[in-house]
């Protein structure tokens, strides 16, 4: 039998090495929203209206004053493709997945996808780092 003094040693030396490796599995940015899929948003568009999101997705087409947003890097233009304007779209790189964050509007700047949503930028762009 092992003495109490001892056990109470071998919990207390396994708690040490439980909450060492929680707190060195916890991300650095925890306090960070998760990124949002782009059809995830505009498919329940009302939900986000007003509200600032953080997306990410890749550039899909540029146009006069804004780009079409998506969440694959290319493919068919379809509404759910959400229009993103305001400084910085220039700095979006296509076929990279990107984070860009901003204010989801319930009016747009006349796209071509005919989409009525649009994010207007409150951040520059990002590279995602996966």
């Amino acid at each position: 039998m092992v003495p109490v003094q001892r056990r109470g040693r071998a919990f207390a030396a396994i708690a040490v090495a439980i909450g060492t490796t929680a707190f060195l599995s916890t991300p650095a940015n925890a306090d960070q929203p998760t990124p949002l899929k782009v059809g995830a948003v505009t498919r329940h568009a009302e939900r986000f209206v007003g509200q600032h999101v953080l997306l990410s997705g890749y550039l899909l087409a540029r146009d006069a004053g804004y780009i079409l947003f998506s969440d694959e890097p290319r493919g068919k233009i379809s509404r759910y493709d959400l229009p993103v304007a305001g400084p910085g779209i220039d700095q979006i790189m296509p076929t990279k997945r990107n984070l860009i964050e901003g204010e989801f509007l319930d009016r747009s700047v006349a796209a071509s996808n005919g989409s009525q949503y649009q994010l207007e930028l409150s951040a520059p762009p990002r590279l995602s780092k996966r």
